[in-house]
């Protein structure tokens, strides 16, 4: 039987919807949280405004002033019970309110900003703020002075400017003004478009409305479907979240306590949501967490708000867990330890988190001792990196790894297991030097796990006596930075002598750090001719060391400098996956 439409479609002029955001008769949920445009989309909203452009429609939900069930999703302390809630526009009106009222937002880093948009009503071009309009007296710098304030004062100052700067310029006073009031006006002259769903909708509803709408235009990810659960049931978990992620950016102040971390690894929501619900649920798929959440019983493929009601409380009970500092602290803990002080050497975010959750199962669910988990947790960190585990269809392999534990506790024989199984004698002499293959070295996962290694095994950078450690940390801050990537077989020296191509020269086996002092006194000399030389410019104790550890601290070839060069790089890559090798086992 068909069924009558739950919505309707209205139009509110521009001033409408400021002044029932200022009042908060409409809520809108993102004023406080991260705004992730950039100016530069601001500045085309307001252009395709002023243009008469449509620019999408809004979707509001009436709300029921008894519906004493229902929080407001992030609403600020307003003197108005909110009568709509925005589902679907939040950054298009979060824009227009920062600019129309001089608000500031809150940007991806958490940092209070404000977006300034210049206007040029001789042209009609609108642009980002900047130092040549902030110069140029024909721009209104900041179109929030248009719209706030006395207008006719406004332009009386602007013209007064512009003469004073420009006293020979001509121009029409009575058009600019006319273009001046054309931005204004657009307060009352543009129509918003709005589909306003029914009162009578309960929050299930529209989450799934709000999935369905945005599942045919701009693809959302499975995280945001959950987050809008969230939002409707349970905005203080989401509200967690986001604290948790803006914490781990910021240093905490002295005797404070945060997420910010050693490595400063700074989880985004979804980071943190995809351990929460592997911890939670056992699931790596979200499409199946957002069907629980839904309260969908996935064996028997019933909906009952009694099973959404209790998997809420399973969520809950996750985050708890999951965004406990001692936790957090004690994993980042031994990430570190593997030899990771910085969260740039770890490619794959899917491997920290998901390692995350198996540690949170270890340590909260399966009772591990600290000993026995670190150790294992460690491996499987570095294994699920060698390996690129998560690189390719990762919430498959993490459903799949996830469902070994609905029958069993035994997570360190299981994944000891899956480890066993995939890390042969052919991946550490075949497999890893091939994908050592590359001239990509910052992004190359076996890349960074080889630095990662070094850094475990507490080496110094080549020719210094400065540790690799020291040099990678994220907290280290010099003007000059005291190391560089150097080219074993120099750059130059590969192109004019051997004619050889970036990918070539570029290669990781052919980089290493060194002290940049060395680096500058080496040129581009071939290793034959620095080698012995600049052994002489160091300390005794590091040419003596370097000398008789070269081959085994630093993978290079026993006196590879007399190698013709391919030789050189496949030798060194061997040698640099038997590093690797050795690093693995001590873990």
């Amino acid at each position: 039987m068909k069924k009558d439409t739950v919505f309707n479609i209205t139009q509110y002029p521009l001033n409408y919807l400021m002044t029932s955001i200022d009042n908060g008769d409409i809520a809108l949920p993102d004023l406080q949280r991260p705004f992730v445009w950039k100016n530069v989309k601001v500045r085309n909203l307001f252009d395709s405004l002023y243009k008469g452009l449509p620019v999408g429609m809004l979707i509001l939900w009436k709300i029921n002033e008894s519906n004493d069930e229902f929080k407001p999703i992030g609403v600020m302390d307003k003197n108005t019970t909110p009568s709509k809630l925005i589902i679907d526009g939040q950054q298009r009106l979060t824009a227009l309110y920062s600019v129309i009222t001089g608000s500031e937002v809150i940007d991806s880093d958490y940092k209070q900003r404000s977006v300034k948009i210049s206007y040029n009503p001789f042209t009609e071009e609108f642009e980002v703020q900047n130092s040549s309009t902030l110069k140029d007296p024909t721009w209104v710098n900041n179109i929030t002075d248009i719209f706030k304030g006395d207008l006719f004062s406004y332009m009386d100052d602007f013209f007064t400017n512009l003469d004073e700067k420009r006293p020979d310029f001509e121009y029409d006073k009575t058009l600019i003004r006319n273009n001046i009031y054309s931005l204004k006006s657009l307060e009352n002259s543009y129509q918003f478009s709005a589909i306003e769903l029914s009162p009578s909708l309960d929050p299930e509803e529209v989450s799934e409305i709000f999935v369905r709408i945005n599942s045919t235009g701009k693809p959302l990810n499975q995280s945001d479907f959950i987050f809008t659960l969230m939002s409707l049931y349970w905005p203080e978990g989401k509200n967690s979240m986001e604290e948790f992620s803006r914490k781990a950016k910021i240093a905490p102040g002295a005797g404070e306590t945060s997420s910010f971390n050693l490595i400063n690894a700074q989880p985004t929501n979804e980071n943190l949501l995809r351990s929460i619900i592997g911890y939670s649920f056992l699931r790596g798929r979200l499409k199946y967490a957002y069907l629980i959440l839904k309260g969908r019983n996935l064996e028997n493929q019933t909906t009952t708000e009694d099973e959404r009601v209790k998997n809420f409380d399973i969520l809950k009970e996750g985050l708890e867990t999951a965004l406990n500092l001692v936790y957090w602290h004690d994993f980042i803990a031994i990430i570190q330890s593997a030899g990771f002080v910085n969260d740039n050497l770890i490619l794959s975010k899917n491997a920290i988190y998901e390692t995350y959750a198996l540690y949170l199962l270890g340590r909260c669910k399966f009772g591990i001792k600290h000993i026995d988990l670190e150790s294992i947790i460690r491996k499987w960190f570095v294994f699920s990196l060698l390996t690129q585990r998560y690189g390719a269809s990762p919430e498959s392999i993490i459903e799949q790894e996830l469902s070994n534990f609905r029958e069993s506790d035994d997570l360190i024989g299981v994944l000891t297991d899956i480890i066993n199984s995939s890390l042969t004698n052919d991946f550490w002499t075949v497999t890893l030097p091939s994908r050592l293959e590359s001239s990509q070295g910052s992004r190359n996962t076996s890349n960074q796990v080889y630095n990662a290694c070094k850094v475990f095994e507490g080496e110094n950078i080549l020719f210094s006596e400065i540790k690799l450690k020291d040099y990678l940390s994220p907290f280290i801050k010099s003007p000059k930075k005291q190391i560089e990537v150097h080219h074993i077989f120099p750059k130059n020296y590969l192109q004019q002598v051997k004619n050889l191509k970036q990918r070539d020269y570029n290669q990781i086996a052919n980089m290493i750090y060194i002290d940049y002092h060395k680096n500058i006194k080496i040129s581009d000399k071939p290793p034959h001719e620095y080698w012995s030389w600049i052994l002489e410019d160091c300390s005794d104790n590091t040419r003596e060391f370097i000398e008789n550890n070269y081959v085994e601290v630093y993978d290079l070839p026993y006196e590879f400098w007399k190698m013709d060069y391919f030789d050189f790089l496949e030798e060194r890559r061997k040698l640099m996956a038997e590093s690797m090798h050795k690093y693995f086992e001590k873990l």
